[in-house]
């Protein structure tokens, strides 16, 4: 999926918009970015160039063996494991035939 497809669902939870919380950043990270998204980084994520503020909160959502590598990495670069929140998407891992 490009910048473009993903910015063209408009910021809104349902019927809410989303806010950002003061003080908060969000970094992207696309397979292509589109001119859209002119701070999103390009390919896999790589946090090695990411300042994390002291006692950040972090929150992830994806698939596990994505949000895996995140927290690998968010740990990495100082992260405390308890101010990590994450929300999982992906194929439902209980259903027969299925593992993470």
């Amino acid at each position: 999926m490009t910048a473009a497809q993903e910015t063209a669902a408009p910021q809104r939870c349902g019927s809410l918009p989303l806010r950002q919380p003061p003080g908060a950043r969000a970094v992207f990270w696309y397979e292509q970015p589109g001119a859209e998204e002119p701070e999103a980084h390009t390919g896999l994520m790589n946090l090695s160039d990411t300042e994390l503020p002291d006692h950040a909160t972090v929150f992830l959502c994806g698939p596990l063996p994505f949000m895996r590598e995140a927290r690998r990495q968010l740990l990495g670069a100082g992260a405390s494991a308890r101010h990590i929140r994450y929300e999982v998407f992906g194929p439902d891992l209980w259903l027969p035939g299925t593992s993470a």
